[in-house]
């Protein structure tokens, strides 16, 4: 009897070492990773992963993300993901990602937006160019806030530069979209990491960078109660727009 993929996916992730940043909680990097993972996990269980995708010349490209969190995990904790694909809209499929602690407590929500793109042309693709549709689960979206277009920084206060590595590329040989989430949050004061935590992290992949590509990394402080701050990421040789995010960030009482 054939066993058929599950419609929600399931997987737990124990917090390594390597895996907290240097206050000792799960960086937002790590997070995001995981999520990429548990997405890839149930697209391969469902027979649409990019390694699948490849040999019919079709891949998925992040384009919008925002991550919502109310606790931070510590090393040794596990963090538990579900996630599904939860909505279809012309060329855009949105995955939705809850994220518990090992008593089933909440403590993160994230929604992604998804193109489905030809790899020779590097156009995007109808959804119904997948050899197999999309199942989406009935059940409640992961957040009532979606992934908005964000504001191109316009005066940066922080800068800094960095240069594609191998190690920075996905399977697709351009820049890993979680390259940019270390990237942009680099441009975050320390006097804010060290008394802060991040709230919610909203970010926009604009375009693509490759191996021995110059990226240049921007933040612009924002007016608001709490920190926030806008981000940019950009290719100075090419002068094109890379990413955009957003980060709000809570103050520890």
């Amino acid at each position: 009897m054939t066993t058929m993929p599950p419609q929600v996916w399931t997987d737990v992730y124990p917090v390594r070492s390597y895996d907290v940043d240097a206050r000792g909680y799960l960086s937002a990097v790590s997070i995001c990773n995981f999520l990429q993972d548990a997405a890839g996990c149930h697209a391969h269980a469902l027979g649409l992963s990019v390694d699948q995708l490849h040999p019919i010349h079709l891949t998925w490209v992040l384009v919008r993300m925002r991550v919502e969190l109310t606790r931070h995990l510590r090393w040794q904790d596990r963090l538990h993901i579900q996630t599904w694909p939860s909505h279809q809209e012309r060329l855009f499929s949105h995955r939705d990602f809850l994220l518990r602690d090992d008593a089933g407590e909440n403590i993160g929500r994230c929604v992604t937006v998804w193109v489905l793109m030809d790899l020779q042309r590097w156009r995007p693709q109808r959804l119904t160019a997948l050899p197999d549709p999309l199942p989406i689960p009935d059940r409640p979206r992961a957040l009532s806030t979606m992934p908005n277009k964000v504001d191109v920084p316009k005066a940066l206060t922080t800068q800094r530069q960095f240069q594609v590595g191998d190690r920075d590329l996905d399977r697709n040989g351009h820049v890993n979209n979680v390259r940019y989430i270390e990237w942009a949050l680099e441009t975050v004061p320390v006097s804010v990491l060290n008394t802060c935590r991040l709230d919610v992290l909203e970010i926009n992949f604009t375009g693509e960078a490759f191996h021995a590509d110059s990226i240049l990394a921007g933040s612009q402080t924002l007016d608001t109660a709490q920190p926030a701050f806008l981000h940019g990421i950009r290719s100075p040789s090419a002068g094109t727009d890379l990413a955009r995010a957003k980060t709000q960030w809570r103050r520890i009482e």
